[in-house]
């Protein structure tokens, strides 16, 4: 047992030397940066954030101090440092000591400076970074260190990029700095809504406006959605409408198009998934929600979304998702209006009061677009092909014949181009509204199996609905269907029945389009919507007939 004894003692005895700080090096406060906001600035609370300013700088006072090991400023430190803000951006500093987004430390510490800060979102910080930065106008007598083509430190490396040290040409300080790096106390902002995200401005009496592009190209960002985890509740809504193969579609429903904030559009957005999301389906209330926005050919994005569900739960709530708005002819030829709408349930019907009128172009077939004597392009039934020279494509070329074709089906109203509905599977829908007013507009019916638009070209349509897409490489806004509910392809066909609330079970009556039993009953969240009881299972409560909502089995194992 002593050799034991022994190799035990030696292992303390080897133990209480490296606590001792003989093997291992000491912990210390590094160099670091300070900044300090000006007791003045009103920064929100995480209980009051401030409201949430799009292309709008606020401004905040700082002062940046250089701290050195000891926690003692710094006086020997004499340079520039970078000043940012995450998330968000700052314009240039206009006080002393500033050059566009960096300002100098005399002895430690920079003048008072003014940062104005944009698009910031959530929990906010102002950053200070010594880069070892330097700035020199380049037009001085003598350059800076970093572009005069002197290898001024010795390192081997010359100027701006193969230096290290420079962090742009008109350094004047080939020498890297100590990369410390300083942080604000917080600042608290409100969340982006659906719509911010999508570039939404609202200004006080001159009400909102907006371009359909996101004010946060290529940011991770996180949405307010109206879920508000302290009290378990929703402020306003954002839920699933569309389930598509590579995504899905969200809407904020407080939003929608109008004129003014809650009323102006732009409340949906698509998330790309590369997949269909797993266990997500229509009706689905969005809790959490966030990713990088991107715009997909001027059609805002979410990118790698992640997000939390509320499940929904017939016997809990209503489905939430919009009735789709009909769009009309005016609202058709005004791609402002349509933009606004993008991402958006939409549909354009036959009405039974003969009002409104929905078909298929009649102009539709695979022939070529013939001339009429003066040479111009008239599509007709049977030809509605612009690929002339037939290699798969249009030329679009000023002069060039095929140009001139698709100009000339385009201006038809009646007019489907053959070659762009053989290779893309769209065609065009004839809209005519109460006014009189005519105009067509894509549609993709891609996911309403057995829908066959060259049978039914030249007929009324009872109801086509989808979400409304947007591409900017042909300025199309199309009419995407989410399965093959969202179509009556025949005049005596009626459009799924939507989970409205209701107040008396009349609004619940075969008189409403319901089956018999359905009554108005009280759901689990307070509202009433008509629900069928069984009286076998009297706590099961089954909803009217939904378009597009499968089984959450279906789902998992069929994603659509």
């Amino acid at each position: 047992m002593k050799p034991y004894l022994l190799f035990v003692l030696g292992l303390v005895s080897a133990s209480a030397t490296s606590c001792s700080g003989e093997k291992f090096g000491s912990t210390r406060n590094p160099p670091r940066l300070v900044v300090e906001l000006d007791p003045a600035s009103v920064v929100g609370a995480i209980d009051k954030p401030l409201p949430l300013a799009v292309d709008t700088p606020i401004a905040f006072r700082a002062t940046i101090h250089a701290v050195d090991v000891n926690g003692a400023l710094d006086t020997s430190f004499n340079r520039f440092v970078r000043v940012s803000t995450k998330p968000g951006a700052i314009q240039p500093l206009t006080n002393d000591g500033a050059s566009g987004r960096n300002v100098e430390l005399v002895q430690g510490t920079s003048a008072s400076i003014e940062v104005k800060v944009s698009n910031a979102y959530g929990v906010t910080y102002i950053v200070a970074d010594d880069l070892g930065y330097r700035p020199k106008d380049p037009l001085s007598e003598t350059p800076p260190k970093c572009s005069n083509a002197i290898d001024d430190d010795g390192d081997g490396a010359i100027d701006f990029p193969a230096d290290e040290g420079c962090a742009f040409a008109n350094d004047d300080d080939e020498e890297g700095g100590t990369y410390a790096q300083g942080v604000s106390s917080p600042i608290y902002f409100e969340l982006p809504r659906i719509a911010d995200v999508r570039g939404l401005k609202c200004v006080t009496g001159l009400g909102c406006s907006g371009n359909g592009s996101t004010p946060y190209p290529r940011e991770q960002i996180l949405l307010d959605t109206g879920f508000r985890e302290a009290t378990n509740s929703f402020a306003f809504d954002t839920v699933v409408t569309r389930i598509a193969s590579d995504g899905f579609y969200v809407t904020d429903l407080k939003d929608k198009p109008g004129t003014v904030r809650g009323d102006a559009g732009f409340n949906s957005v698509f998330a790309f998934n590369f997949n269909a999301p797993p266990r997500m389906r229509t009706c689905d209330r969005i809790k959490t929600y966030g990713g990088t926005a991107n715009e997909f050919f001027g059609f805002t994005q979410m990118s790698y979304p992640t997000w939390t569900l509320e499940e929904w739960d017939p016997a809990a709530r209503p489905c939430l998702v919009p009735e789709p708005e009909l769009l009309s002819a005016l609202v058709i030829q005004s791609a402002p209006d349509l933009l606004l709408r993008s991402g958006n349930f939409v549909t354009v019907d036959t009405t039974p009061d003969g009002k409104n009128k929905a078909m298929v172009t009649p102009h539709f077939g695979p022939g070529d677009v013939p001339r009429s004597p003066g040479g111009l392009f008239t599509p007709t039934a049977d030809a509605s092909n612009c690929d002339l020279d037939k290699n798969g494509k249009i030329t679009f070329e000023i002069g060039n014949p095929e140009n001139d074709c698709n100009a000339a089906c385009t201006a038809d109203v009646e007019c489907t181009e053959w070659s762009n509905w053989i290779s893309r599977s769209t065609f065009r829908i004839t809209v005519q509204d109460g006014t009189g007013t005519r105009a067509a507009i894509q549609a993709d019916a891609s996911a309403a199996a057995g829908f066959d638009p060259i049978a039914l070209k030249g007929k009324e349509l009872r109801h086509f609905a989808g979400t409304l897409h947007f591409f900017s490489g042909g300025s199309q806004f199309t009419i995407e269907v989410r399965c093959k509910d969202d179509v009556q392809a025949t005049l005596q066909e009626a459009p799924f029945l939507s989970d409205k609330t209701c107040t008396t079970d009349d609004q619940c009556s075969v008189k409403a389009g319901l089956a018999p039993d359905f009554k108005c009953v009280q759901l689990g969240l307070g509202a009433k919507a008509c629900r069928k009881l069984d009286p076998e299972k009297p706590d099961v409560r089954e909803p009217p007939p939904l378009a597009c909502v499968f089984p959450r089995t279906f789902l998992e194992n069929n994603p659509q």
